[in-house]
């Protein structure tokens, strides 16, 4: 069991409360607060990258539109997550990265509320500047973060920084064996908190109870040995609920309350990092390197590569980033700064562009806006819905950013490699 350090927390009782309760019995996250759209999990609301929010900043540098930065505890690629007044990261530090670090702070000035100290079972490999041990991006619903760090221990922390419980899957099931360190973020659907843990050793994905920490189910994944993506849901013409995994080779659907497999379509790459999107009815898939983009409709069963796959291309797919999709444009960058922009529909090229650096985060949108920020901390903004390549701004920060950002409160967050920095910017 990990040991802990609690610095700066408001006493808090450790049980969930009976509304909370009440709210994941029935499938449903608490009511959102009035402080804007949240930013709850990896890639935001629904896992597609995509704010709803309006007035979105477009030009911004190190000197003009910075309107506070934070510096954190230690270093980490994860994204922050964002509940109203309230920002959740997680860092690592030490020799091998076995301190961990569950940090709070305040989205209007950057203060920290709170920080919460962490020791992890089985530190990893992982690469020296695009991973560490605090890369997965946690996940909340105002009330508990859940994190899970590339040590192999998964917490359940409550909004004043009090540990819920906790599980070392690293003792369990064994290390994390993935060169680049272990990068699958979680996702939640009602009562269930979903890990997908794809490695060089034995594969699984994990259903576990949100109130308890305990496994609902977990299924072995063999001949997955190796991938970096995370999960995400999408339904079928009927509503019902698919749980998707990518990896090396091949896209599972499982059903999500008992983990019972749906269907699958091969064709993937070795190496799967991007996480898919939906929208328009489809699942939106990508694996690298020089992987086929695909278009996917649910609802299948069995092996559907031929009956379900509406359209495939080779054009402009990445190794790292994720995808965007923003309504009909389906937006790629890969890792050498080549933007390509396909027809959702048909998959059909709409424009292609080359921009400048190298390209880890993945790309956010929102406000008719994509956001896509390189290696070297530049943001270069692209108008959406164009039939051909309309840039609005280039933003440089001054500092690397490799993590995915968040848009909440008609604003910006970005991570560098020791801070968090919040952009209001010109609109």
């Amino acid at each position: 069991m990990s040991h802990v350090d609690r610095q700066h927390l408001v006493p808090a009782n450790l049980r969930l409360s009976l509304l909370t309760i009440l709210l994941i019995a029935v499938g449903r996250q608490p009511m959102t607060s009035v402080w804007g759209e949240n930013w709850p999990e990896w890639r935001g609301p629904q896992r597609n990258a995509v704010s709803s929010e309006t007035n979105l900043p477009v030009r911004w540098s190190a000197d003009e539109g910075l309107l506070w930065k934070a510096i954190l505890p230690g270093s980490g690629i994860s994204s922050p997550v964002i509940w109203g007044d309230q920002i959740f990261l997680t860092a690592a530090e030490g020799a091998n990265q076995h301190e961990l670090y569950v940090v709070c702070l305040e989205s209007s000035n950057g203060r920290e509320r709170w920080r919460l100290r962490l020791w992890g079972t089985s530190p990893t490999l992982h690469h020296p500047t695009k991973s560490d041990m605090a890369t997965p991006t946690p996940i909340t619903d105002g009330h508990y973060v859940y994190v899970l760090f590339g040590t192999g221990d998964v917490f359940c922390v409550d909004a004043e920084g009090g540990l819920v419980w906790q599980r070392s899957l690293a003792s369990e099931y064994g290390p994390f064996e993935n060169r680049f360190g272990h990068t699958s973020s979680p996702a939640i659907q009602g009562d269930l908190l979903y890990l997908q843990c794809d490695h060089y050793g034995d594969s699984y994905v994990l259903a576990i109870d949100r109130q308890t920490g305990e496994n609902r189910w977990k299924v072995d994944r063999p001949g997955v040995w190796h991938s970096w993506s995370s999960p995400q849901f999408v339904a079928d013409d009927r509503g019902h609920r698919e749980l998707v995994l990518c990896a090396a080779g091949r896209i599972d659907a499982l059903e999500p309350l008992t983990g019972k497999p749906l269907w699958r379509v091969g064709g993937l790459q070795r190496e799967c990092i991007p996480t898919p999107v939906v929208g328009n009815g489809m699942l939106f898939a990508v694996s690298g390197p020089k992987g086929a983009a695909m278009a996917i409709r649910p609802g299948g069963r069995g092996d559907v590569s031929e009956t379900h796959v509406l359209w495939r291309s080779l054009r402009g797919s990445p190794y790292v980033p994720s995808p965007v999709l923003l309504g009909d444009e389906y937006y790629l960058v890969d890792d050498q700064g080549i933007v390509t922009c396909l027809d959702a529909h048909s998959g059909k090229l709409i424009w292609q562009n080359r921009l400048r650096g190298v390209f880890t985060a993945s790309p956010i949108a929102g406000d008719g806006k994509v956001y896509f920020t390189s290696d070297d901390g530049e943001t270069i903004v692209v108008k959406g819905g164009e039939k051909t390549y309309v840039e609005m701004a280039r933003n440089a920060l001054g500092e690397p950013v490799y993590a995915s950002g968040a848009i909440s409160q008609g604003r910006l967050f970005y991570r560098t490699p020791r801070a968090l920095v919040c952009l209001g910017g010109v609109r």
